[in-house]
This record gives C-alpha cells, structure tokens and sequence, in this order.
C-alpha cells in the first residue's frame, strides 16, 4: 500500500504586499515522497532513501524521496510423514495351536499392543532385576512377607481396640475385619487355572527346546550362523559384565527395538538394502580376487608337489 505524503514548499510570497503569483518550476515545487508499506506478511522490505536540493524562488529546499520494496519470501512447510502405526496381532487361541499362540502373545508384548500390559510387564521384569542385583531372592521374600504380616498384625489390632473402645464391645465380640476372607471355604488356587498354567509351561518349554533344536542341527544356515555370533557375544561379554545387567539389556532392547523398527519399518529396510548392495558389491569384487588367488596356489602347490614327486623318482631310478 503506497501512501503518498507531499513535501511542503516555503512560500516567501504570503507577507509581501502583493500579492503577485509567482510561477514555480511543476518539478521543482511539488516531489512527493513515496512510502511503500508491506502488508503484513512473510515478506522482505527494501527501502532505498535519496536527497536532493532544488531552489524555489532563491531559496534552496532539500527534498528526501523515500521507496519501498517488497519482495515475497516463499515459506517453506515441512511436512513429516509419520507412520501412525498401531499394531495388531492375529488372533490365535491356545488350544488350537500352542505355539503359535505362544508366539503371537509375546510379539504382542514387544509391539506394545495392549500398552498398559506390556508396561507392566516390562515394569515387572526391570524391578526383580534391580532389586535381585542388591537383594538375594531369600531376602526379598522374607521381606515382602514380613511387611505384609506386620502391616495387617497393626490394621487388625488397631480395627480390634476401636471396636472395644468406640462401640463398647466385649472381647470375645470383636471380630476381625478380614473374618470374611478367613470364613472362605473356596480354595485360593483353582485346578483348572494350575492345569491351564502347567501346560503353557510345558508348550513353552517344548516350543523353546524345539527352536534351539533347530538351530543347533542348522535347519536354516542363516540364522544358525546369527545364532552363533549372538551366543559367542554372550560367552565372550559374561567374562566381563554381570548377568544381571546382560538380561537388562536384553529386556530393554526387547521392548523397545521392535517397535521401533515396525514405525520406521520402510526407513530401515531401504537403508539395510542400500548397504546390503554395498556389501555384496564389495564381497564379489574382493570374492573374485580371492578365488584367482586361491588358484593360482594351488596351481603353484601342485607344480611343487609334481616336481617333488619327479625329484624322488629320478632319486630312486638312479
């Protein structure tokens, strides 16, 4: 938007006593001076200042001309395409197929499926963890049974003295106040839970002696061989680390790995495929050399073996 403001030219003229109008210069009278004003915008102003001295009837004047310039500057949104990605296992019932089932149930857990379960879970295992690196197992259980015992020795007791002491009852009419949990007949464990339990333990043991099976007679090569470098790893870090903080580890990378490569599953991979194609252009070029290496030793170890064999047999003609 350009607002126009017009310079004022002295008039010498208004005190004289006639009033005799004096002609002026159209160029000289009259230099607007010009301000551009940018709209409120992502733009980027210019703005070029010049002076001149002009002379109106003898007296000089200084006019300033003052331009503005925007030029738009482009604003550049950058947009994340971020997978929003939720997981969903298949579904698969323990009785028709246990180790399938097994195996859904824990990728559910990984994936964080069910997120308050599998904090839990994670939760769990990181506490027995820390607390199994200060305290023996023996420990932590007399320790959680004496701070139950004692905590309902004083709740009941306390429950007892405002019986007798508030409502005036005689001794042998306080009752307890888990006289209901106690007059339970029901038993706390039900068979078929411990039947339901026994065999899951079963169906993962066998699950787990079957893979193992697998990988030590080399089913699949590929993942024999990964198996391998995973357990000689392992052998090589107990040396130096403790086993509790190896089985933190695996817990952390448990839960936090696979789901990180599932929301950046498409990044991943195209990055492993680049790489992989390096590595197979670099293992060819390389192999090739290898393998004119390798015959050109064994060219030259059977040439000494023959000549060898030449020397002891002319040896033995002679």
């Amino acid at each position: 938007m350009a607002t126009i403001a017009p310079s004022i030219v002295p008039d010498n003229h208004t005190n004289s006593p006639a009033s005799v109008p004096t002609p002026v210069n159209k160029a000289d009278a009259v230099v607007p001076t010009v301000i551009d004003t940018p709209p409120a915008s992502h733009k980027h102003s210019t703005t070029t200042t010049s002076s001149t001295t002009t002379t109106v009837n003898g007296t000089p004047v200084t006019v300033t001309k003052t331009t503005s310039s925007s030029d738009s500057i482009p604003v550049v949104t950058k947009t994340t395409n971020s997978k929003n990605f939720v997981y969903k296992s298949r579904n698969v019932k323990f009785e028709e197929d246990p180790s399938d089932y097994l195996k859904v149930s824990a990728e559910s857990l990984i994936y964080w499926e069910h997120p308050k379960k599998s904090g839990i879970v994670f939760g769990g295992c990181m506490t027995v963890l820390i607390l199994t690196q200060y305290y023996s197992l023996l420990q932590l259980i007399a320790g959680v049974f004496t701070l139950s015992t004692g905590i309902n020795w004083i709740f009941v007791n306390t429950h007892k003295q405002g019986q007798r002491f508030l409502s005036g009852k005689p001794a042998d009419k306080l009752t307890n106040p888990h006289s209901a949990r106690l007059a339970n007949k029901e038993t706390y464990i039900a068979r078929d839970r411990v039947l339901h339990v026994t065999r899951l333990f079963l169906d993962v043991v066998e699950e787990i002696t079957q893979q193992i099976t697998k990988l030590v007679l080399i089913e699949d090569n590929w993942r024999s061989a990964v198996s391998l470098v995973i357990s000689y790893m392992v052998w090589t870090l107990a040396k130096f680390v403790s086993t509790k903080y190896l089985l933190g580890v695996f817990v952390v990378s448990a839960f936090t790995f696979p789901r990180l490569y599932l929301q950046n599953q498409d990044l991943v991979d195209a990055h492993v495929a680049r790489q992989s194609k390096q590595a197979r252009i670099v293992i060819d070029k390389y192999g090739q050399i290898v393998n004119e290496k390798a015959k050109e030793v064994m060219v030259q170890v059977s040439g000494m073996i023959k000549k060898k064999t030449v020397t002891e047999t002319e040896k033995k003609a002679n």
